[in-house]
């Protein structure tokens, strides 16, 4: 069997596109635990939780109003968003005075890596306590 330097040096190429390509959008759809879907009775600043992605150097996390975060695309900005900020851990906080009490809440997070991002997990809701204590200013 002859294999001429051409043919190696052009399946070598080959081979590192196909490994390239197989890596791009490597990155999984996080699976979100907390708060579960439709919850209910909770605060403005929710903690938001999710199991670690592997590969992830970080997270994208989207709040909002509608449900319609489910359709962005990677790297758009999330223009109905209370919330589209980015994390090192797979929690996120929601800052105090960011949300209202008087509407329900839609959220889900992307994995990224570099300017990678992968899927938006699938979206779930939740709705504020009616009635808390908060700090008065």
């Amino acid at each position: 069997m002859n294999i001429n330097f051409k043919s190696f040096v052009v399946g070598f190429v080959a081979l590192m596109w196909l490994s390239a390509s197989a890596y791009a959008g490597s990155l999984a759809t996080p699976e979100l635990d907390a708060p579960k879907d439709k919850a209910k009775n909770q605060v403005l600043t929710t903690v938001l939780k999710w199991k670690p992605v592997p590969g992830a150097k970080g997270y994208r996390v989207f709040v909002s109003a509608s449900d319609a975060i489910k359709n962005l695309v990677p790297g758009a900005a999330c223009k109905d968003c209370f919330v589209d900020e980015k994390t090192d851990k797979p929690t996120y906080q929601i800052p105090p005075k960011r949300l209202k009490k008087d509407i329900p809440y839609f959220w889900t997070v992307r994995a990224v890596s570099g300017t990678e991002e992968g899927p938006v997990a699938p979206v779930r809701s939740y709705t504020m306590a009616s009635t808390f204590f908060m700090d008065m200013d």
